[in-house]
């Protein structure tokens, strides 16, 4: 009897929670936000070659690698099902942490810049997808700050919702939404970097 129990048990994984021991929270990450590692290293490749063309150009020092960002903020939202108090936290800083090389106006410019021709202006989806970038940028800032007025102003801002109470802002679907819409909106600046070259 004891060996039939044995045999039943050894192909299980022990689980925590519901959580096998083998879980992986990079992959249940992908799960969560409809992205597949693909997609991942190649919004990491467009951003690191974005970062090297801006030490070449302008000679700022930019030391991050956004591609080792990028998988964190998708891991961190992995970690939800192991009881992580601060997978929003954690997620939210890898994402505002790529585009913190930037002040106002400059992510336009040096877009402008490398993947305009020369004088061309931004269109009306590119202006509008930059503004909603950076209203991204403030949410997730407020997320990993901790700080309720950003958090919901920038929701406000994005969502054109003034009814929205603070705690529709922490909610984690609503989290989740905004994760998936920044990468939305990463793949809709990729697109528009390839204009230039057709």
């Amino acid at each position: 009897m004891d060996e039939l129990k044995d045999r039943e048990l050894k192909g299980m994984a022990v689980s925590v929670d519901d959580t096998s021991s083998d879980y992986d929270p990079f992959t249940n990450g992908l799960y969560i936000t409809g992205l597949t590692k693909e997609q991942i290293e190649t919004f990491g490749l467009f951003l690191n070659e974005l970062y090297q063309k801006i030490r070449e150009g302008h000679s700022r020092q930019v030391t991050r690698n956004a591609l080792t960002m990028l998988q964190g903020a998708i891991f961190a939202i992995g970690t939800q099902k192991l009881k992580n108090p601060e997978w929003k936290e954690h997620c939210a800083s890898s994402l505002r942490e790529i585009f913190h090389e930037w002040n106002e106006g400059q992510l336009e410019s040096d877009f402008s810049l490398f993947y305009k021709n020369n004088g061309e202006k931004l269109s009306s989806d590119e202006s509008e997808t930059f503004k909603e970038f950076k209203l991204h940028y403030q949410y997730f800032t407020g997320i990993d700050h901790h700080n309720a007025s950003t958090i919901q102003g920038s929701l406000i801002a994005l969502l054109k919702d003034n009814s929205l109470k603070l705690e529709d802002c922490y909610k984690d679907d609503v989290f989740i939404e905004r994760v998936k819409n920044f990468f939305s909106k990463l793949s809709r600046i990729i697109e528009f970097s390839r204009k230039k070259q057709l």
